[in-house]
């Protein structure tokens, strides 16, 4: 893979496809690209055919170490305190105990996660970029609606790296030239107009909106309005940050699935509530075992003992790198919710490996996150056709009611559009509803109060999708909610990782974060 950093004469694989091949196989072999054909960038974005093509290399990288690994989720929410494991936490077994860099706030700035943050999307926005400089002087019929998707994926890496790393180099061009590459840190305000400029450009280009393209899980004017909308809530411009998911409510395209469970499962991808999701292929795949969809392997739960007996949940025994944290699983209140989200109890097993199928209740060592445990019972095998959202129809819901609270305070709007949430967390409408005593509307809130809920809301509702991180830092509260769980060195610093010392070795330019 081409890196920003390295001198490499850049061309396009016209065989771009070979990387949704390489993605499929977990062969060492298929590692080994083969390049059938090179066509320099300048002889291709001739026609619409060649834009899509190139279109889909970048959506093809949304899905790569990142986020496929853990590592978002790691950086998102084990360092939030909703889950543990990640880092050198990994593996099989109670992970309760174990003390990371993670949980102890003690990473640096050669840790994998934040190395491969910094190379992966760089990557992908320079993949953005080359395709924006060629869409914008391209005059072929249906290039806008290439430009703004395109412009919508960098502005969603920009925004993954400045909440990452705080201000970072900008680059809006295709890098051709090494001396392009030594750029100094732009301030966050420098980062944040380009990422409102790119999603304001592209709800312009992607409007009027195609409903097919969110069913194929591709970006819309729906889309950009809502990464926009949480844009604005990160920087603290609620009045903005309201307006713009208001616009998204109006449009009464999205709603809540009634059911929990369905927001992940694979027979519903790209439903009423799936503004955005990184794509994994349906019902696919479900007996390929080849790590591809690594992310359903990675929170168990694993194989154990029960009452003397091994058991396992799905035919892969290992692999689970992550828990859902106890102090926050007893927490949360009993909903349906919880029971799809994360749990300590399973109404199966499998004995003698997965042959025998066993459907009675057993608890488990620890909790584990299963709201993407998907099971093929017949087989024992994982569905990997599991979506990952990036932006669901709940997430605009609480955008909404927690910038009206910072504005207004707890108005009816606010309060309605967060029990909204809270009433489909108790399965309202379903076979399964629970009593309203179980999680009972909210009311009577002083704005202070409206906030502690909504961020508690955010907590569960968000568990595992790398979200509570970005809330905390958004209220200043990530270092209080550190000390609250026994990290006594955390400090004002911790609000932002450090830069990869790689990068500030290739790039003389670039300073390190204050306290690092």
């Amino acid at each position: 893979m081409i890196s920003l950093f390295k001198k490499t004469k850049y061309f396009l694989l016209a065989a771009t496809t070979a990387l949704v091949v390489i993605s499929a196989s977990g062969c060492e072999d298929a590692l080994q690209e083969k390049v059938y054909s090179q066509v320099p960038t300048n002889d291709f974005y001739k026609t619409l055919d060649q834009a899509q093509l190139a279109l889909n290399g970048v959506y093809t990288y949304l899905w790569n170490d990142n986020y496929r690994d853990g590592q978002w989720v790691t950086l998102g929410d084990v360092t939030a305190f909703t889950l543990i494991g990640g880092g050198s936490a990994n593996g099989s077994g109670d992970r309760s105990g174990i003390q990371n860099e993670w949980n102890t706030f003690s990473w640096t700035p050669d840790a994998n996660e934040l190395v491969t943050a910094w190379d992966y999307f760089y990557q992908v926005i320079n993949r953005s970029n080359t395709l924006i400089d060629k869409m914008e002087a391209a005059e072929f019929q249906g290039k806008d609606k290439i430009l703004g998707e395109a412009k919508f994926l960098r502005a969603l890496f920009y925004f993954n790296l400045v909440r990452i790393f705080g201000g970072v180099p900008l680059h809006v061009h295709a890098t051709t030239d090494l001396s392009e590459t030594e750029k100094p840190r732009s301030t966050e305000a420098e980062v944040y107009t380009q990422i409102v400029s790119d999603l304001q450009s592209s709800v312009e280009l992607l409007s009027p909106l195609n409903k097919a393209d969110l069913t194929a899980g591709k970006a819309t004017a729906i889309s950009a309005s809502s990464l926009l909308a949480k844009v604005y809530l990160q920087q603290r411009n609620w009045k903005q940050a309201a307006e713009e998911a208001k616009k998204v409510m109006d449009q009464g395209v999205f709603d809540l699935f009634a059911d929990y469970e369905n927001i992940n499962n694979p027979d519903f991808q790209n439903g009423k509530e799936h503004i955005f999701s990184i794509q994994h292929g349906g019902n696919a795949n479900s007996t390929s075992q080849f790590y591809q969809t690594r992310m359903i392997y990675l929170f168990g739960p694993p194989a154990q003992t029960v009452k003397g007996v091994n058991v396992q949940f799905h035919a892969l025994k290992d692999l689970v790198i992550f828990q859902a944290k106890k102090s926050f699983f007893t927490e949360s209140p009993d909903t349906y919710r919880k029971w799809q989200s994360v749990r300590d109890k399973m109404p199966y097993y499998y004995k003698n490996g997965i042959k025998e199928l066993v459907r009675d209740t057993v608890t488990m060592y620890a909790p584990f996150l299963t709201k993407f445990h998907r099971v093929d019972f017949a087989t024992g095998f994982l569905k990997e056709g599991v979506n990952y959202p990036l932006i669901r129809y709940s997430d605009i819901l609480l955008t909404y009611a927690e910038a009206i609270n910072e504005t207004d305070g707890p108005t009816a709007p606010a309060l309605e559009a967060l029990n909204k949430v809270r009433r489909r967390a108790r399965a309202v409408g379903t076979a399964f509803e629970q009593d309203a005593k179980v999680y009972p509307d909210l009311g009577g809130l002083t704005k202070d109060g409206f906030r502690d809920a909504l961020l508690k809301e955010r907590a569960q509702e968000f568990v595992g999708e790398g979200h509570y991180r970005w809330d905390l830092i958004r209220h200043n509260r990530l270092i209080s909610n550190a000390k609250a769980n026994g990290v006594t060195a955390a400090a004002e610093k911790h609000n932002l990782f450090p830069i990869p010392t790689q990068q500030i070795s290739r790039n003389n330019k670039i300073e390190q974060n204050p306290g690092y």
